[in-house]
């Protein structure tokens, strides 16, 4: 069975009875046990029935047939040991999914349980480190999780136990298979074509031994079914059990994350605090010793302004407003895409481009200045006695002022460097294009609904939407969310709720036009929004299409010869590809309009 090694990769798509339809013989027991385990079939059981016994009584087949319905009796017990076959082939099949299924939350489970002991190691790590080699918070792995490793997964087979049960295990294999169901129908035809022939005289029509035989096999059919479901039974209530205890382990180990967290929070507030104290302390006196040295070099005595006195010189009030600008670094910093972080990589280093350094000088202008203003109320806004050259918007600020402050801001990094800090990327700034807070709310929805609408499109395609098809469509916006190298599809992806806002009974000529006209909105706003990612998001949606297509084979006939991709799936895909496309004027091509009412209503 899977170890810990194992379960690394789990399954990426749940396991159906579908997945058991392998070969001929499995594709035409699905169709039989499809068709004759249906309401459909019964009311023509029971049509056919009736009406013969009408017939037969009343009617012009009272002569052919009379009470006690011979034929219909030798008919009935033909058609039950065919049934009997058939319900044995799907409790099989049924059996097989089970077990495949029972497998699969079995290496789930210790996925899972990997990645909690990781997490556990990793919090301990913490707790030691924040505690000085103190764990903050004794407490044991739930003993399910041992238990889990060393006891294989719940089959059906495992219940075959002692010579009964095995011997119930091998009729059920044995009977449970499309090479039963072809000898007891063959067996059948061939005995009453003996008989036609006048090959064999021993058992005329109605073939009363035939029947008695019949009968026979489906008292024995029957037992077998019903052993097969004591068997199933026991196997469910095993797994059942089995998926309950790795539940309640599972949240027990969330619950003991949760309290180590909680106790972690404590001690790092606590640190946070004094820590963020220390930092800025120093950052604003590594800024003033900045300051001090740029008017060094460019000539100006620092005795002549009160700011330029060494540290210890310097009015409260001054330091208290170099302690703001360094506390007000981080918050500039995020406004133009960077993180102000603990030195982790000195390969990691940046250097502002002109437009960056121009941007947190500004900023740093517009802080400097709303608090003077807010300190000195009584100045006027823009003094014009040339008192305060600096007391002034960045516009009206001196060529010479806005080149020192640029430079200022160019030395940023290396400030922070000194302090034990770095700046990274973030990649939510402006270098990394638009996100949410670009677009209205309601064209954001829109933007979602496009999303939702190119895979279910493609999904219903076929007739009806399929669920691996779905969980492909959200596995795909999940990795997206994540992973997609633009920041605009991955907020995008990240808000979607999954919503395909179908209706029962919602066919694809009813879905078409409303999806379509969610997705030629979508690519309009993106065009009038942010036209450098219009590719992009076209690329997306198609991507989002084809990976729906190809989630699972389809077409051919009882599952033989089945694509990935049908072409009625391929029209959808290419309709997606076509309401992308903008007309000249940069609008998409007119269609109905998009609400979740237009399927409610057309279904």
């Amino acid at each position: 069975m899977s170890t810990a090694s194992q379960t690394t990769d789990v399954p990426q798509h749940p396991v159906t009875v579908s997945d058991e339809k392998v070969g001929f013989n499995s594709a035409i027991a699905a169709a039989l046990t499809w068709c004759v385990g249906s309401m459909p079939a019964l009311y023509v059981v029971l049509i056919i029935v009736t009406g013969w016994m009408a017939l037969a009584t009343w009617g012009p087949l009272h002569r052919v047939d009379p009470y006690p319905f011979g034929f219909l009796l030798f008919l009935n017990n033909v058609v039950q040991l065919v049934l009997c076959s058939v319900i044995l082939v799907g409790q099989r099949v049924l059996g097989m999914a089970a077990d495949r299924r029972a497998v699969q939350t079995y290496e789930n489970a210790e996925a899972i349980f990997e990645r909690v002991a990781d997490l556990q190691a990793h919090l301990d790590r913490q707790d030691r480190a924040l505690s000085r080699g103190v764990s903050l918070l004794e407490s044991s792995p739930h003993p399910w999780i041992d238990r889990h490793r060393v006891q294989p997964p719940p089959q059906a087979i495992d219940q075959a136990v002692g010579i009964n049960g095995r011997i119930a295990a091998w009729l059920t294999q044995r009977l449970g298979s499309m090479w039963a169901f072809y000898i007891s129908a063959g067996t059948q035809v061939i005995w009453i074509a003996l008989d036609v022939l006048g090959i064999q005289r021993f058992d005329p029509y109605p073939f009363a031994f035939m029947a008695f035989l019949s009968t026979l096999a489906q008292l024995i059919f029957m037992v077998v079914i019903m052993v097969g479901q004591d068997v199933l039974s026991r196997a469910a209530d095993r797994r059942s059990e089995q998926t309950f205890l790795d539940a309640e382990a599972i949240l027990h180990e969330c619950r003991r994350m949760k309290a180590r967290l909680t106790a972690q929070d404590r001690v790092i507030d606590s640190l946070a605090d004094y820590t963020t104290a220390q930092v800025t302390e120093h950052l604003a006196q590594t800024i003033h010793k900045s300051r001090l040295q740029s008017a060094t070099d460019t000539g100006e005595a620092p005795a002549g302004r009160p700011a330029l006195h060494p540290w210890n010189e310097l009015l409260e009030e001054i330091k208290e407003a170099n302690r703001l600008q360094a506390r007000q670094i981080g918050e500039r910093l995020a406004a133009i895409g960077y993180l102000m972080v603990p030195a982790v990589d000195p390969a990691l280093a940046i250097a502002f481009d002109e437009e960056e350094a121009e941007s947190l000088a500004q900023l740093e202008h517009q802080q400097w200045l709303g608090e003077q203003r807010r300190q000195r109320p009584a100045d006027p806004p823009e003094p014009d006695d040339g008192t305060r050259p600096d007391l002034v918007p960045w516009e009206r600020l001196s060529d010479e002022a806005r080149a020192q402050a640029v430079d200022e801001a160019r030395r940023i990094p290396v400030l922070l460097a000194d302090v034990g800090f770095q700046v990274l990327r973030n990649g939510k700034g402006t270098s990394d294009g638009p996100g949410e807070l670009d677009f209205t709310p309601e064209e954001w929805a829109t933007l979602e609904q496009a999303l939702m609408a190119s895979g279910v499109l493609v999904s219903l395609a076929e007739g009806v939407v399929d669920s691996e098809e779905i969980f492909a469509l959200v596995t795909m916006l999940r990795e997206a969310s994540i992973t997609h190298p633009r920041r605009f599809i991955r907020e995008l992806a990240a808000a979607s709720d999954f919503d395909t806002r179908l209706q029962a009974g919602t066919v694809y000529a009813d879905y078409e036009g409303p999806a379509l006209q969610a997705i030629r909105s979508a690519s309009t706003i993106v065009a009038r929004t942010a036209p450098a990612e219009l590719d992009d998001f076209r690329a997306f949606l198609v991507e989002i299409a084809t990976t729906v297509a190809d989630a699972n084979n389809e077409g051919g006939f009882f599952g033989l010869g089945a694509r990935p991709r049908t072409p009625n799936e391929a029209a959808a895909i290419e309709a997606v590809k076509e309401a992308t496309e903008l007309d000249p004027s940069g609008q998409g091509r007119p269609g109905s309009t998009w609400t979740s009412a237009s399927c409610e209503s057309s279904s």
